[in-house]
């Protein structure tokens, strides 16, 4: 959006403001007006393109102005360009139209403006429309709140407590108007008149008018104001709470703070020729202040070419009664507030999600939001909280829980090609086709919505679709000429050609598309309806990447060679990833190459996953933050517990699982080989231990035994699910070097490394040397 500098931009405007009048060229001056007392002002408004006069060659000071053409006059004040004069009046095009009754049709554009820039409500507009105000000649007083409002000032009077008025006839002045009318004194708009009246009642003629205008108009150039319109700009921008200003040659350096969570977002480096804005007015870097609230405007390579400045922000805690679109119903204090979302507006959703206004569901009932308004009484940012958000896939698995009182957990293979794991508590509501019922294996690939709680992304409910028919897999082709798409899909790896109805619907990440604009490889998934052809198609990225912290490992039993890693990501959300060990991907672990079986519980990841498969890992360790000597280790089926004496003295017991990362000198090394005295430190996030490094260590076993998940015949080595003394499973890769003896343990008989696969039980004889086992001698058992 670019505003004019006023005066100037305004002679391209053109008003009717009367039904006969003359070509702005037929006069320079009318002969009405010679000793008016508002000449001046006249001339120049009639210069601006404000006022013309009538075809007689007069102005007509006295003559009394409408409602809507004062309305007029305001909406023209603010000076917007025309490129978006044009897009206010199509955005508001519908509301107007609908509000007027399809009358009034030559002001349509300036209400528009009046309802986009604050001057008027849409409840404001249709009431004056059914009162007949807007023909009706306008009040002083309440010209005075309109062109408040237009010189960007009404959020100023809203905010008031004082506004002393030293009119002899205050006391007839509406208390709704006396905060505006008290400001257009104090900056020199309005004036008494011989008696020291104001006059609220008087109808405003052309001439007080032209002279409120010019004044105004004044105002509005020398304090440099623009308007703020969120939805017609398209800058990229940061915000935040103001933490630190330090200037340094002239150059200012703003460190900003996040307005929700507090955390710091960063520096930002503003150039000499910044303009600086509060109370959208120009102002100076004095206005840059700790504890304000700041909005840095860039523009297309990133510079600053504005800030704009509000005081420390209003923050309250509202019951929330509704969401329409972006606008929020809300009552605080007993008092009912409609506040609205835009695109400069921080949104959280209980206390992990943030994002913009798109986050925000209407149907997700919150029930409570903290609310933190600017000086124009702008939604800088709002935090929902006791509401529920959706999530929806296809049914992938299920596993039962072992009793009725316990969790069960359901696996969803998302939109996106994403395998999302949800724990499903006892008491959540399950319906199957509308009614009451229970999850099953039996459901798996039918179409389900759960719906979560915000607050830890716990299941409320499940819904699942068994009636729909989807599909989903990896586009092999697709020919727009026949209408057709032919995918691999996921569910059996088989080939299926689909015909496409005419009014599918069809997205890729999230987006409308065309048939023709999908590309092979991409991700779908796709509802069929009754003759199998196309109805919805929506596709995603054939890469994508997830991040998260692993929080759980688990192999696959008998001649599965895979194994599956639960992440959690930052919002709750668990998602899980099965890894094949015969086709591995790439692993990098702290910036070096790595492998499968090196990562850990607690590693901080990102997971790549490419025509649904892992492709690749990029794995952080967490850093020590506590450190101790071991006193006592107990093995459980649970995992292991640390009793240990701590570097400051105190005593600590951890409940370790046995997937936790475990180094020495830069080397992994198995859970199990931790003995008394050892000294560690450990990585510790709230009472889980996430990672353990071995700060100084005894010898470690000389045995280990267990199941083999997959042989690296090329590389001599195998990957073990080894069992523990308590019957826990940890991964041990083994090197099999070509000294090493491998036998039979029932016949004694000699075997090589080809003898052995994946499900053999062994017993492998040799010594660690960091995370990898050597081995001497094999038994298989």
């Amino acid at each position: 959006m670019k505003v004019k500098r006023l005066l100037s931009g305004l002679l391209a405007l053109v008003m009717v403001l009367t039904a006969t009048i003359l070509p702005a060229s037929a006069a320079t001056t009318f002969p009405d007006i010679q000793n008016h007392w508002a000449k001046s002002y006249i001339e120049a408004m009639t210069a601006a393109g404000m006022f013309k006069g009538y075809e007689d060659g007069n102005f007509k000071p006295e003559n009394q102005l409408t409602t809507a053409e004062a309305l007029a006059l305001c909406a023209r004040t603010i000076g917007l360009d025309s490129s978006t004069t044009m897009d206010i009046a199509t955005d508001y095009y519908d509301t107007v139209k609908t509000t007027l009754n399809n009358e009034q049709t030559w002001f349509y554009q300036e209400f528009s403006i009046c309802l986009a820039t604050g001057i008027l409500t849409t409840a404001d507009l249709k009431s004056l429309y059914q009162s007949g105000d807007l023909t009706d000649p306008i009040a002083k007083e309440d010209l005075a709140v309109y062109l408040v409002r237009a010189m960007q000032l009404g959020p100023m009077a809203e905010r008031l407590t004082s506004y002393p008025l030293t009119f002899d006839d205050a006391s007839s002045i509406s208390a709704d108007a006396k905060p505006s009318v008290y400001l257009l004194h104090v900056y020199g708009i309005v004036e008494g008149d011989e008696f020291n009246d104001f006059s609220p009642k008087l109808n405003v003629t052309r001439a007080v008018m032209a002279t409120m205008l010019t004044r105004a108009i004044a105002y509005m150039q020398a304090h440099g104001t623009s308007p703020d319109l969120p939805e017609y700009t398209d800058y990229a921008f940061r915000q935040g709470v103001i933490s630190s200003v330090s200037t340094t040659n002239g150059v200012i350096q703003l460190s900003l703070n996040s307005d929700l969570t507090g955390a710091a977002i960063g520096t930002v480096t503003l150039p000499a020729n910044v303009t600086i804005y509060e109370n959208n007015m120009e102002t100076t870097s004095s206005a840059l202040k700790n504890g304000r609230h700041a909005r840095v405007c860039l523009d297309s390579s990133g510079t600053p070419f504005a800030v704009r400045v509000s005081g420390e922000l209003e923050t309250f805690t509202a019951t929330v009664n509704g969401i329409d679109g972006k606008n929020v119903a809300v009552t605080a204090d007993g008092t009912g507030r409609l506040l609205t979302m835009d695109r400069f507006t921080q949104v959280q959703i209980g206390t992990k999600t943030t994002g913009d206004y798109s986050i925000v569901e209407s149907g997700a009932n919150y029930t409570t939001a903290v609310c933190k308004l600017d000086d124009q009484g702008r939604l800088v940012a709002i935090q929902f909280t006791g509401g529920t958000s959706t999530t929806e896939g296809i049914f992938a698995d299920y596993t039962k829980s072992s009793t009725s009182s316990a969790n069960a957990t359901i696996q969803l293979i998302g939109f996106d090609g994403v395998t999302r794991t949800y724990t499903i508590p006892s008491d959540a509501t399950i319906t199957v086709d509308g009614l009451v019922d229970s999850l099953s294996s039996s459901l798996k690939d039918s179409y389900v919505i759960l719906r979560l709680l915000d607050e830890d992304a716990s299941v409320q409910s499940v819904s699942v679709d068994t009636k729909s028919n989807y599909v989903q897999g990896v586009i092999r082709s697709v020919d727009s000429s026949d209408d057709t798409i032919s995918i691999t899909r996921l569910s059996n790896d088989r080939n299926a050609t689909y015909d496409v109805t005419s009014s599918a619907v069809i997205t890729y990440d999230g987006k409308t598309t065309r048939l023709r604009d999908l590309d092979k490889n991409d991700f779908v998934t796709i509802l069929l309806n009754e003759s199998d052809d196309a109805t919805m198609i929506q596709a995603y990225p054939s890469s994508t990447t997830t991040e998260g912290t692993i929080s759980e490992r688990t192999f696959g039993s008998g001649t599965d060679t895979t194994i599956t890693f639960v992440l959690t990501q930052k919002d709750g959300t668990k998602v899980s990833f099965k890894v094949d060990l015969s086709d591995p991907p790439v692993v990098e672990r702290d910036d070096e190459d790595s492998t499968v079986d090196k990562l850990r519980v607690g590693d901080e990841v990102v997971f790549t996953v490419r025509y649904g498969d892992v492709t690749r890992i990029e794995a952080t360790t967490q850093n020590v933050n506590l450190t101790g000597t071991v006193e006592r280790i107990i093995q459980e089926k649970t995992g292991y517990t640390l009793e240990m004496l701590l570097s400051d003295g105190e005593r600590v017991s951890y409940t370790v699982d046995s997937t936790v990362s475990v180094t020495q000198n830069n080397k992994e090394v198995a859970l199990s080989s931790l003995k008394p005295g050892y000294k560690l430190g450990l990585a510790v996030n709230g009472d889980q231990v996430v990672a353990i490094e071995i700060q100084q260590a005894v010898n470690t076993g000389n045995k280990v035994s267990g199941t083999i998940l997959w042989v690296d015949y090329a590389q001599d080595l195998i990957y073990l699910r080894a069992t523990t003394d308590t019957g826990s499973e940890e991964m041990v890769t083994v090197e099999v070097p070509f000294s090493a003896v491998i036998l039979n343990a029932s016949t004694g008989k000699s075997l090589v490394l080809r003898d052995l696969d994946t499900g053999n039980v062994i017993e492998v004889n040799g010594s660690y040397s960091g995370t990898i086992f050597e081995a001497t001698i094999i038994l298989r058992q």
